[in-house]
């Protein structure tokens, strides 16, 4: 078969056009003035243009809006010594614009091209989208506690390195056991402690700042940052803890949330480590308060 290439023609046999039809990624042709003259069935897929809505129009029409004059001059550079690159793979993430004005994240393989004497640049584009949703999620759960979303243990010791760094401001450190979850382990089976534990998360992300740290660092132990409260400030969050267990507990029909609360602050030059062992022991005697009722 012949196809046209701004007034050249280049020769495809059945089994090439084949090839380039059956490619899993998105192949785009353009020119050397950064003409789109050939795209195949996966750029269609891709991008939501049709072939020839995209033929004879520049490159930058599939970059976005931000980025176009920035990509016009590296075009430029890139027309007088063109040479194989890889671009949005390990370096700063490439982003493709679709049809319907939203961005999908791509690694682009560049290579040039010289046909019938005129010089043109063959894009083979591939969509990252799966693959950086898993990373983000590899990350996430590198952070966060599987079961409730909240950070995890990990987390926790590197904001603590982080914040005890912090220079002249306070911190609170409110540290929370689940009261009789083993309990509820036994007597309902592991999905009944699960579901307890997510209540649990659940009350204390309505209680806390976003900017907070709240963290799960064991079975059922939790705890959480407060950067910049003082004292007076991380009692009343205490307070409002246990007013907001009370009332998750009205208005909830089943097992009822029994947490055990310790506080304390790390002022400035107070190692944080100090503070949680503090908040610790104070939880722990509220724990056994409860038991000897």
């Amino acid at each position: 078969m012949r196809m046209a290439f701004g007034g050249k023609h280049m020769e495809f046999d059945q089994f090439a056009n084949a090839l380039l039809e059956a490619a899993p990624d998105a192949v785009i042709v353009a020119d050397e003035k950064g003409r789109i003259v050939l795209v195949n069935a996966q750029t269609e897929r891709l991008l939501g243009y049709g072939r020839e809505a995209l033929k004879g129009r520049p490159v930058e029409t599939l970059v976005p809006t931000g980025s176009r004059d920035a990509h016009v001059r590296w075009r430029a550079q890139y027309t007088g010594t063109p040479v194989r690159r890889q671009m949005g793979r390990h370096s700063l993430e490439v982003c493709a614009l679709r049809r319907d004005g939203t961005e999908v994240p791509v690694e682009i393989t560049l290579a040039p091209v010289t046909i019938g004497g005129g010089a043109f640049t063959i894009a083979v584009m591939r969509d990252l989208t799966d693959r950086r949703r898993l990373e983000d999620r590899l990350l996430f759960l590198s952070t966060h506690d599987a079961l409730t979303g909240l950070a995890n243990r990990s987390a926790f010791d590197e904001a603590l390195a982080r914040l005890d760094e912090r220079g002249p401001h306070p911190v609170g450190v409110v540290m929370v056991d689940l009261d009789g979850l083993k309990r509820v382990n036994d007597e309902g089976g592991h999905a009944a402690g699960d579901a307890l534990l997510r209540r649990t998360a659940t009350v204390l992300r309505s209680t806390f700042r976003e900017s907070d740290l709240v963290a799960r660092i064991g079975g059922d132990e939790f705890a959480v940052l407060a950067a910049g409260r003082d004292a007076s400030v991380v009692q009343t969050l205490a307070t409002r803890l246990e007013e907001a267990v009370a009332m998750h507990n009205r208005d909830f029909v089943g097992v009822p949330l029994a947490l055990s609360i310790g506080v304390a602050i790390a002022d400035p030059g107070v190692p944080l480590s100090t503070a949680v062992q503090d908040a610790d022991a104070r939880m722990y005697s509220m724990k056994r308060a409860h038991r000897g009722r």
